[in-house]
């Protein structure tokens, strides 16, 4: 038999592997439901985070339910049912219980916030629903950092923990803006990329003390929301998270005077179809692009990688969707030698290793390469 035959049989093979009474089902088809990768190397990869990715998903969901008496009580379910945005928002608003008070929280050690960040993995496998139940966020390059506004000062973490600057901020505890009394009682935590060109010019080390004042802010977008004023959101799923951020706080955290050391803006979290996808990426990015990460609208914020939540370089996108047209600003940066997504991924991963990074460069979401 030659090659060309066992490539076309290759491409027409299924892999069903049963997990308890159910069947994990992975189409390995090049063309349509999988990018070029090869079957008899990279098979179990995909098979392995499908299966990882339905136990999770299913973790959630029985956790969903046994909180389900909970949820109801504080009107969580009205994101479930089909009803106006308008009439959504303001019920969760009245529902929340802090959002118009301050809470009880008087905080801990920052310390023991450290390694808390959400980290992706490479999308390895495309799941039926994407289109219905993912989002996505367009990430710029730069930093993948913890901010921890806490006791009237900002902190930024690296995803291992360190600490890379203390400075003052107006998010809730962070020091600027707020009576002694607000910032010895709220915290705030939100996930964020430290752009590059901040993290390139102020030589950050683990020992930094606050940053002065200057002329030009540093800049950190916010990918998500793990807590305000003291309030949790990491029980929320994702898209609830999303309308927390983008409806009801984006003032309070994208706020800022001149002479603020830092600013934030919070990144878009876009829909998985076909429309909105072109939309987004037969446009120019407004800023350097370093990665899409692709979320589950139902993962929750949980500490480590996720199945749940994947991660690709801009150049490889056309291989999992090539039905859709892209701005050429997203091949800018394929390497010289790239030929497919999984060798590119493998060669990343063999980077990572060489260096001394015991994670695969996939789970530090694109970012933060140096720990």
């Amino acid at each position: 038999m030659g090659d060309s035959e066992l490539d076309r049989l290759s491409t027409q093979l299924e892999v069903d592997v049963a997990v308890g009474d159910t069947f994990l089902h992975a189409v390995v088809d090049e063309k349509v439901r999988h990018p070029r990768v090869s079957l008899y190397k990279n098979r179990g990869r995909a098979v392995d985070q499908e299966r990882r990715w339905r136990q999770e998903l299913e973790a959630i969901r029985r956790k969903t339910k046994r909180l389900g008496t909970f949820d109801l009580n504080r009107n969580l379910h009205v994101l479930e049912v089909d009803r106006p945005i308008s009439e959504v928002e303001e019920a969760l608003t009245n529902s929340h219980p802090w959002v118009s008070k301050p809470s009880n929280y008087r905080g801990t050690s920052w310390r023991s916030y450290s390694k808390r960040l959400m980290l992706a993995e490479w999308l390895l496998f495309m799941p039926e629903t994407f289109a219905t139940d993912y989002r996505m966020k367009l990430c710029p390059k730069g930093r993948h950092v913890l901010v921890f506004a806490a006791k009237g000062l900002t902190r930024v973490l690296s995803r291992t923990g360190g600490l890379i600057m203390k400075t003052v901020s107006r998010l809730p505890g962070g020091g600027l803006g707020q009576s002694e009394y607000q910032n010895a009682i709220y915290c705030s935590m939100l996930d964020c990329i430290m752009v590059s060109e901040q993290v390139d010019s102020m030589q950050l080390s683990d020992a930094m003390a606050c940053v002065p004042r200057e002329s030009t802010p540093i800049e950190f977008k916010v990918l998500d929301l793990i807590r305000f004023r003291g309030t949790s959101y990491t029980q929320l799923p994702f898209r609830e998270r999303c309308l927390w951020l983008e409806k009801f706080l984006r003032d309070q955290i994208e706020e800022a005077t001149d002479g603020d050391p830092v600013r934030f803006e919070i990144l878009p979290a876009h829909d998985c179809d076909d429309e909105t996808m072109t939309s987004v990426f037969s446009v120019k990015p407004h800023f350097e692009l370093d990665g899409i990460l692709f979320y589950h609208e139902a993962v929750i914020y949980e500490t480590g990688a996720t199945p749940l939540m994947g991660w690709l370089k801009p150049y490889m996108l056309p291989e999992w969707f090539p039905h859709l047209s892209f701005h050429p600003d997203y091949m800018r940066d394929i390497p010289d030698d790239y030929t497919t997504y999984l060798n590119e991924v493998q060669k990343q991963e063999k980077q990572a290793r060489r260096s001394g990074d015991r994670m695969p460069s996939a789970l530090l979401s694109g970012n933060d390469q140096s720990g």
